[in-house]
């Protein structure tokens, strides 16, 4: 053992022979961490994780240069999924001690393995993105997000409990029974595992007392009270039941066989005029039908166009589940920067099938993806403007103009409009022009607009001046 204050060795003596520094309390110390960290080896081999977590870090708690404890905590972390923490342990341990080859060969193999890193983000992600549709009542979609996280993490425990909770909720104890033993299989004494397992049990038997209560029948044995004493009737047995009720059958029967008859000869024939009289009337409605078919053709064949119109708007289109599917990606492409793919999702969902919240998420995306838009349409356009080539502005800044036609304050009309006149189309140059006139009145670009629209007219008047010129001459 080496001093906590000077680092001489000290073997067995309660002073340090070197600095002289009281070792006793220390020694006790390091044996009280060494106590916790088997304690917390021995809960470890019978997968009694979570025991072991609060073992090995009390042993932390004593001694925190106890790497041992580290690199075993580490592991156990990673088998119950938390790989973060995992890998938090490791590194802590890396650098307590830098010649640490267990440590190394886990932070080696984390590394080493394909897209390990990549799969921890996003098990993160739709973890915290679950946790938020809890918060938010959508029981629905926390569900979806954490079946997909346990697809990415089967040993993430805490994943499952969320989700077995959910369940419970829902109703589904087989399904949350299920997933909490899956849970149980990698951390055996789990108190929160163990506890909704309790209540899923509860659960359970209350429902089979309440459907055996459905099923309970009245007893057929009739207690009597007579005075003090309580009289019971024995139940028949099946012999004297029958003995009983045989005339009782012989009646029925009797009487079957009599309604029979009465049906055979008295309804029957009833019901074949009844249903003579129906079919014709329904002969003589069939042919007023035809008879009028012919006025009602057209207004059919308009319902006809209306819903293949309808049902060719709504083709492509995502059902709902599908539609908030899409949106999620959307939500996360946004979230990662990723604006084109969030684009590409967001295309194919239905607005229309989502809620509010939806919808509210499907607007706040579709801002962020015009705003991209309109910036990189209007810096491209900017610049072609400016080479000269106009062609290029135009339809870059047709982009823009087409999202928002006032986008910044009118230059990008002004310059659309520029466009047109320099490669002569004289009359979409008007219009833009004079949609910066109506728009911005009191600006730069209103004026300039102006002038340009007064050259055009001049332009024009002198070009038909010369034309009528031209038509006097020939004549003469």
């Amino acid at each position: 053992m080496e001093c906590y204050r000077c680092g001489t060795v000290v073997d067995g003596e309660d002073f340090c022979p070197n600095c002289g520094a009281d070792i006793r309390l220390y020694r006790r110390i390091l044996a009280a961490a060494d106590a916790c960290y088997n304690d917390g080896l021995e809960r470890a081999q019978v997968r009694d994780l979570s025991g072991a977590v609060e073992s090995l870090n009390r042993c932390l708690s004593y001694y925190k240069y106890h790497t041992q404890a580290r690199n075993l905590l580490g592991l156990v972390y990673f088998e119950l999924g938390e790989i973060v923490m995992a890998l938090s342990e490791w590194v802590i341990s890396k650098n307590l001690q830098p010649e640490n080859p267990l440590a190394d060969r886990y932070l080696e193999e984390i590394q080493k393995s394909p897209g390990m890193l990549d799969k921890m983000n996003q098990t993160i992600k739709k973890y915290n993105q679950a946790l938020a549709y809890c918060h938010q009542d959508s029981r629905d979609l926390a569900t979806i997000q954490l079946k997909k996280v346990l697809s990415l993490n089967p040993k993430f425990v805490a994943g499952r409990q969320l989700l077995a909770l959910l369940y419970i909720q829902d109703g589904k104890y087989e399904e949350a029974m299920k997933t909490l033993q899956a849970a149980n299989k990698i951390d055996v004494k789990n108190t929160r595992t163990l506890r909704y397992m309790s209540e899923v049990r509860d659960q359970q038997v209350l429902q089979q007392k309440n459907q055996k209560k459905k099923k309970k029948r009245k007893d057929d044995a009739v207690s009597l009270r007579d005075g003090n004493d309580t009289v019971i009737m024995p139940q028949n047995n099946f012999r004297d039941l029958l003995d009983n009720t045989r005339a009782s059958i012989v009646n029925i029967l009797v009487g079957l066989v009599v309604g029979l008859l009465i049906c055979f000869f008295l309804v029957v024939p009833t019901v074949r005029e009844q249903a003579r009289s129906e079919a014709a009337g329904a002969l003589v409605d069939a042919n007023e039908e035809l008879t009028n078919s012919s006025a009602n053709i057209e207004s059919l064949q308009n319902q006809v166009e209306q819903l293949q119109s309808e049902l060719s708007n709504y083709t492509g289109k995502a059902d709902a589940v599908n539609s908030y599917e899409l949106l999620m990606q959307a939500q996360e492409a946004n979230g990662n920067g990723d604006l084109a793919a969030a684009g590409t999702a967001l295309s194919t969902v239905n607005r229309e099938l989502l809620g509010d919240r939806g919808k509210a998420a499907y607007d706040t995306i579709q801002t962020a993806i015009n705003a991209q838009i309109l910036e990189e349409n209007e810096a491209t356009g900017r610049r072609a403007f400016r080479r000269g080539n106009y062609e290029e502005a135009i339809t870059a800044y047709l982009v823009v103009v087409g999202i928002d036609e006032n986008y910044r304050d009118g230059q990008v009309l002004y310059n659309l409009a520029e466009s047109y006149r320099e490669i002569g189309d004289t009359t979409n140059a008007r219009t833009y022009y004079e949609k910066v006139i109506a728009a911005f009145p009191d600006s730069s670009y209103a004026r300039n607009a102006q002038n340009r629209l007064d050259e055009i007219t001049e332009a024009e008047q002198a070009a038909g001046a010369l034309g009528s010129q031209q038509g006097q001459t020939t004549q003469q």
